[in-house]
C-alpha cells in the first residue's frame, strides 16, 4: 500500500503468524519485549521507505511528462499523416511500433471534439483543464480509442471496433462519457465521421467528421452531430440566411464575425461552403445580390480589423488589394473562392495579431519559469494558469515565441542554472539536481548527459581544468 506500512509487535512467536503477516503486506514483524530503540528504528525505516516511493513517484511522473510532451507531436503528426494520405501501410505500420499505437481493427471511426467556453475561448479556465485531465486519465487507457490533441481544434479520437456495430456501440459509450465529464458547467460539441473498414480509409471518415465539426461556428453546442446530419442541419442554416426573395435584410452577418474571432484555416473552406448553401441559386445568379455579399464581408472584416486595433494604414492597404480581385468576380463559384481568399487573409492577420499582442505575456510567462524551476512538479498546465491562458493555446503561442516546446525551454533553463551550480558551488550532484527540479540525482544525470553531451561529473572537471 502506497504511503502506509504496517509494523506489527506481537507476544506470538510462531512462525504461522509471521508468514500471514507477510502475505498481507506487513513490513515489520517485532516480537516483544522490545526496546524503544529498536521500535524507534523500525518507524524511520518504515518512513524512509514511504519517502522513497514517493520520490519514485515523482520521478516516474517527470518522465511521463516527458514522454507524453515528446510523443504529443509525434501523435499529432502521426494522425496529421493518416487523415491526409500521406503515408504508405508500410509507413503506418512502422509509426504504430515507435509510438507503441496499434491500429489493428476491423472498423475505424474518427471522431473531433472540443471542449467550449461562451467567453474567451484563450482564456484558462479550471472546469476545462478539469475536463481534459479526466478525459485523458480514462480514455489514454481505453483499449479501443486512440486519442491524438489538435492544439486549438480540440482533440480528435479514433475509434477501432471489430465492425459497425461495435463501432456504434464505442460512439455512444464515447459521447455519454464526454458528456459525463462536462457535468453541464462545460460546453461542447462533437463531429462522427462515417465507419470505414481500413486505416488507409481514415481520411473519408476525417472529411465526414470534419464537416459535422464545422458547424459548431453555426450557433450551435451541446452537441455530437454525425456526417449524415449535416445536410438537415444545413438546410436549418438555409433558412436563417433565406435570401430567395432577395430580402437582404435576412443576411446574418453574425455567422461571419463569429467565424473571424475563433474559426480556423483548417475550418475555413467547410464554413464557406455550409454558409453559401444556405443562398438560394436564383439569388446567387444576381449580380447584385453577389456584389451585396462582397460589401458585406467587407464590412464584417473591417469591423472585425478595427476591433484588433490593426493599424489603419495596412487596413486601407488590404482592402483596396482584395477590392481589385472583387472586380474580377462572375459567377458564384468566383464569389466563394474570393470568400475564402478575403477571409484566410483576414484571419493570418488576426492570428499574426494575437501573437503579437502576447508577446509581452509569453515574456511573463518566461519569468515565472526561471523564478520557478526548482519546483520539481512545474508544469505547462501551471504555468498557463499564472498567466490565465488555456494550455493549448499556451502551448501554441509558446512554441511559436520561443521556437521551443515548454518542456525543451524549461530543461534548457535547469541545466544552464545546473552548469552554474557545477561550476561555481561546492553542492554535491544529487543536492544540485534537487536545487534545478529533479528530485533524483540519476534522472537529473540522465538529462544532463542527453542536453550537454557529458555527464555533471564531467562538465565539473572539465570546468577544474580550465582553471
Amino acid at each position: 500500500m502506497p504511503q502506509l506500512k504496517i509494523i506489527i509487535v506481537s507476544g506470538y512467536g510462531d512462525f504461522g503468524y509471521a508468514q500471514q503477516a507477510i502475505d498481507i503486506g506487513v513490513n515489520e514483524y517485532l516480537l516483544k519485549p522490545i526496546t524503544s530503540t529498536k521500535l524507534l528504528a523500525a518507524v524511520k525505516n518504515a518512513a524512509a521507505e514511504i519517502e522513497k516511493e514517493r520520490r519514485e513517484k515523482q520521478i516516474l511522473e517527470q518522465y511521463q511528462m516527458l514522454v507524453y510532451q515528446k510523443q504529443g507531436e509525434k501523435r499529432k503528426e502521426f494522425f496529421n499523416a493518416l487523415v491526409s494520405r500521406r503515408m504508405s501501410l508500410q509507413q503506418i505500420i512502422e509509426k504504430e511500433k515507435e509510438l507503441g499505437i496499434s491500429m489493428v481493427a476491423g472498423a475505424y471511426c474518427i471522431m473531433l471534439f472540443q471542449f467550449r467556453m461562451q467567453e474567451d475561448m484563450h482564456e484558462y479556465s479550471n472546469e476545462i483543464v478539469r475536463c481534459e485531465t479526466r478525459m485523458t486519465e480514462i480514455l489514454g487507457k481505453h483499449p479501443d480509442i486512440r486519442m491524438f490533441e489538435r492544439d486549438l481544434d480540440g482533440w480528435a479520437f479514433i475509434l477501432l471496433g471489430e465492425d459497425e456495430a461495435h463501432i456504434e456501440k464505442l460512439v455512444k459509450e464515447l459521447c455519454e462519457f464526454l458528456i459525463g465529464i462536462c457535468d453541464n458547467k462545460v460546453h461542447y460539441f462533437g463531429g462522427i465521421g462515417r465507419t470505414v473498414h481500413r486505416v488507409r480509409d481514415l481520411y473519408q471518415s476525417y472529411r465526414d467528421a470534419n464537416s459535422a465539426f464545422s458547424l459548431r461556428y453555426f450557433d450551435i453546442t451541446d452537441q455530437f452531430l454525425s456526417y449524415n446530419d449535416v445536410h438537415e442541419i444545413k438546410a436549418q442554416i438555409g433558412s436563417r440566411i433565406n435570401v430567395s426573395e432577395m430580402n437582404l435584410e435576412k443576411l446574418d452577418r453574425k455567422l461571419l464575425e463569429d467565424f473571424l474571432k475563433r474559426g480556423t484555416i483548417n475550418d475555413l473552406d467547410e464554413f464557406i461552403d455550409s454558409y453559401f448553401e444556405g443562398f438560394d441559386t436564383r439569388a446567387m445568379n444576381s449580380t447584385l445580390f453577389r456584389q451585396y455579399l462582397i460589401m458585406d464581408v467587407y464590412s464584417a472584416v473591417l469591423k472585425f480589423l478595427n476591433d484588433q486595433s490593426y493599424p489603419k494604414e495596412r487596413t486601407d492597404s488590404f482592402l483596396g488589394d482584395m477590392s481589385s480581385a472583387a472586380e474580377q468576380i462572375v459567377n458564384i463559384n468566383d464569389c466563394i473562392k474570393f470568400y475564402k481568399t478575403f477571409l484566410k487573409k483576414a484571419i493570418d492577420i488576426r492570428n499574426r495579431c494575437s501573437f503579437k499582442r502576447y508577446a509581452a505575456l509569453i515574456e511573463q510567462a518566461k519569468d515565472y519559469m526561471h523564478q520557478n524551476y526548482a519546483m520539481s512538479d512545474l508544469s505547462l498546465d501551471k504555468v498557463a494558469k499564472a498567466v490565465n491562458v488555456s494550455p493549448n493555446y499556451f502551448s501554441t503561442l509558446f512554441n511559436q515565441e520561443t521556437g521551443m516546446t515548454f518542456i525543451e525551454y524549461l530543461t534548457n533553463i535547469r541545466m544552464e542554472k545546473a552548469k552554474d551550480y557545477l561550476r561555481c558551488s561546492s553542492y554535491k550532484i544529487t543536492e544540485i539536481g534537487y536545487l534545478v527540479g529533479y528530485q533524483d540525482s540519476h534522472y537529473f544525470s540522465y538529462i544532463f548527459k542527453k542536453t550537454q553531451n557529458c555527464t555533471p561529473s564531467e562538465y565539473r572537471l572539465m570546468g577544474k581544468g580550465e582553471e
